[in-house]
């Protein structure tokens, strides 16, 4: 393993994405789930199309009625790739994604599997012989085919080596076996599917870089606020669907400007990375961070009531997050929204309500989090927080 790391010039924790989805984001597991269904929908109209059009062949080479059972399957073969690639409006999961491809692979090794015997001592002339060899081929073909998917080591082995086994097992039971002709079958097997891991897992970690990039704020390493909406927009449907509460923190850096017009835009940066990486500290893995603009930062809280945003606040002013230059505490004016609790059935709806709350913090003196009219918890740097609710 070690080798096969050096080999394509990654950190162990790049190589752990290239293993299994285990340590994918969510928004890094939707997009290579979404262009994986993309190729497959495209690679089924080819072979709905070429599928059919191949009985042509198959009348020429071959006498009736083999020719008309290889052309009804053919048909039914052509019907199936024909609905994996209509474009239903599905939902992008692994569940979906693992049945199409399934759905897709398994087609040309069960076409094999039923033509064997319907070639068993059929006097073929050349063409035909021709057209025999290449059935057999199928499964190699499938080997060849997992190059084009985004695929983990992991996957790649659960939905290859069914397929290494077929081609082995055909040729063994081919007529006219040999030794020397099997082995020779098993290498070029082994061979094109040792060349499939490779480039597929190169086409993975090419994938991971380019969402990496395109998806993180390239300062402070977390959602840039097309991404983040894009992944706040996944959970809330979510909780809307599963009618669970779902709340949105929205934080504005107090005097952020002061600290970037006395000590540098330098000093800046390094207190916005200071502001994340304490926040991070505070939140839970599911939890969804997001730089919004500039200085202002929202955090989606997934399956979280207004009680449980409550508590996280308190812990988050307990310390605050991070220190200033000069060594005061780095605060931020919070507005705080949950779409049960506020009625709210749109996540656009909940972050300006959110936005909006922010401002009444800042304009009650910052250092705060608005809830509501009747609800703030009051974060000035002091030995300890009051909450202030109107009864």
């Amino acid at each position: 393993m070690q080798h096969f790391r050096s080999l394509l010039n990654i950190s162990v924790d790049q190589f752990y994405h290239l293993i299994s989805t285990q340590p994918h984001s969510p928004y890094l597991h939707r997009h290579r789930l979404s262009h994986i269904i993309g190729r497959i929908q495209l690679l089924s109209f080819i072979f709905a199309i070429v599928v059919p059009l191949w009985s042509i062949v198959d009348f020429f080479v071959f006498p009736y009625p083999e020719w008309l059972t290889l052309t009804v399957m053919r048909v039914v073969s052509a019907g199936i790739f024909a609905l994996l690639a209509w474009p239903w409006r599905l939902e992008v999961n692994a569940k979906t994604t693992y049945t199409m491809m399934t759905l897709m692979l398994i087609g040309p090794p069960a076409f094999y599997f039923i033509s064997l015997p319907l070639f068993s001592g059929l006097e073929l002339d050349q063409f035909g012989r021709v057209a025999v060899y290449l059935y057999g081929l199928l499964p190699f073909i499938v080997l060849a085919g997992l190059s084009v998917f985004p695929l983990t080591l992991l996957e790649l082995l659960t939905f290859g080596t069914p397929f290494l086994a077929i081609a082995a097992y055909g040729t063994y039971i081919n007529d006219g076996f040999s030794w020397e002709k099997f082995v020779g079958m098993l290498w070029l097997a082994m061979l094109l599917f040792g060349a499939s891991i490779f480039s597929s897992m190169s086409l993975l970690r090419y994938m991971i870089a380019l969402v990496s990039r395109a998806s993180q704020d390239p300062l402070t390493k977390i959602f840039t606020r097309e991404s983040g909406s894009e992944m706040i927009d996944i959970q809330f449907r979510v909780a809307v669907r599963q009618h669970a509460p779902f709340t949105i923190l929205f934080f504005d850096i107090d005097n952020f400007k002061a600290i970037n017009d006395t000590y540098g835009h330098e000093e800046g940066d390094k207190a916005l990375c200071a502001f994340v990486d304490h926040l991070r500290e505070k939140l839970r893995n599911s939890d969804t961070m997001v730089r919004w603009g500039g200085e202002e930062f929202l955090v989606a809280l997934p399956n979280t009531d207004k009680e449980g945003a409550r508590l996280v606040i308190v812990r988050i002013l307990e310390n605050w997050l991070g220190t200033r230059p000069d060594g005061r505490p780095l605060t931020a004016s919070i507005g705080v929204t949950e779409r049960m609790d506020d009625s709210l059935e749109d996540w656009h709806d909940l972050i300006e309500l959110a936005d909006q709350r922010m401002y009444q913090a800042k304009q009650a003196g910052r250092s705060r989090a608005v809830f509501s009219d009747t609800l703030t918890i009051d974060g000035t740097p002091a030995e300890k927080s009051t909450i202030q609710a109107a009864q």
